[in-house]
């Protein structure tokens, strides 16, 4: 029995439950993961120095292991477990519009609501209720929440990648790399709220990876003092003698973020992935709102219509510096000194931005692809200073 609310399950209720939302408890066997991969690479010239690489998969990834205990224990017919939503448990109103035990929560021993009579309640005094709400005559499910946990996201990725390199030679050497890629999934990885806005509708989530970056080129270099300057007689060659100049430069795209509500408008009992719709003057709305998408939809709640990850961080870009000079103590003993400066113009580089959608709003401002910019919420780190010495011997 449920001490929450007194409803007495037998073992054939709970399986009639699972049958009637398509569950079962514990994971599905999964043996045909076939996973083949190929790549090449090509010496064009026969001198060793262009080459064409290339490589072609397909990977599989492993099921959240935090599902086997929502699915052993924590189901709430278990483990009871019971769920606060905004909303009126009375009678009268729209039972199951929050759902919590089929649409009410019943006080042990309550005589004040019809619903919850003293000892023990049994489906048929549930669905005797039930005329002229939301829900209709069938299956009690004791589950809190019914989410599939599911190893079926998809994701492609596609990049050109350019590289110029120059070996140690005269001093110098440097890497130039600039990549052109897209990355595309429905979702991104198991930090990320993994719960589609439309559990019936897959295809909706498919959108650009949280991680996709369009544009990235990054410059990396290293020029040092010829050795002979050491033991010049020219001055200016003995005062600029052992130095070592390394730079970094990085410059960036911004990468995607969801444009959610914060509200519960498909019902799903969940408000982190739900999006807003997008009005025909172009303003975000929610559904439900005065002309915005009808709540109700072919007799569902309905979603926003603003695809996945259509927001958009601004652009990265960084030079840092690293500066070192050899001061040698005989042939054994070496000690650098060491400065280092990071982000040496002090841009602000936005790290992360809000994304309900009413921040969006009020920013009001969109890139040329037409995603949206957000209020700011982090910053990678300012300009900063650091300095150190190293021992050699």
């Amino acid at each position: 029995m449920d001490p929450l609310s007194r409803i007495n399950l037998s073992a054939s209720d709970i399986l009639a439950a699972q049958d009637a939302v398509g569950v079962q408890q514990g994971f599905l066997r999964d043996t045909n993961n076939f996973a083949p991969r190929f790549g090449f690479a090509y010496e064009i010239f026969g001198d060793g120095k262009t080459v064409v690489r290339g490589a072609l998969g397909l990977f599989y990834d492993h099921p959240l292991l935090a599902a086997a205990f929502n699915s052993d224990i924590a189901d709430a017919a278990q483990q009871q477990q019971a769920v606060l939503t905004a909303g009126n448990p009375a009678p009268t109103s729209l039972l199951n519009a929050a759902q919590v035990f089929q649409g009410t929560v019943c006080v042990p021993d309550s005589t004040s609501n019809p619903i919850c009579p003293a000892g023990v309640n049994t489906p048929e005094v549930l669905n005797s209720q039930l005329a002229g709400s939301l829900r209709t005559p069938g299956t009690v499910s004791p589950f809190g929440a019914v989410n599939a946990q599911v190893s079926d996201g998809n994701s492609s990725y596609n990049a050109f990648n350019l590289e110029l390199k120059r070996r140690l030679a005269n001093n110098f050497t440097f890497l130039a790399s600039y990549i052109l890629s897209h990355s595309i999934d429905d979702s991104s990885d198991l930090q990320t709220l993994l719960i589609r806005q439309d559990v019936n509708n897959f295809a909706a989530e498919k959108a650009d990876s949280l991680f996709h970056q369009r544009h990235r080129f990054v410059f990396s270099g290293v020029l040092a003092s010829p050795n002979n300057w050491r033991n010049s007689d020219n001055l200016t060659k003995k005062i600029f003698a052992d130095f070592t100049l390394a730079p970094i430069i990085e410059i960036s795209s911004g990468r995607p973020f969801n444009i959610i509500t914060n509200v519960d408008a498909n019902n799903d009992q969940a408000t982190q992935t739900d999006r807003p719709s997008v009005s025909a003057d172009g303003i975000f709305c929610v559904p439900g709102t005065i002309g915005c998408t009808p709540l109700i939809t072919n007799g569902q709640f309905s979603t926003g219509d603003l695809g996945r990850n259509r927001g958009i961080t601004h652009s990265y870009a960084s030079v840092n510096l690293r500066l070192t000079r050899a001061i040698h103590f005989g042939e054994r003993v070496r000690l650098d000194l060491i400065a280092e400066g990071f982000n040496l113009f002090n841009r602000f580089n936005e790290a992360a931005a809000t994304p309900f959608f009413t921040d969006v709003k009020a920013f009001g401002q969109r890139d040329s692809g037409g995603r949206y910019f957000s209020r700011p919420t982090a910053s990678f780190d300012p300009r900063q200073f650091q300095f150190g010495f190293k021992l050699n011997f």
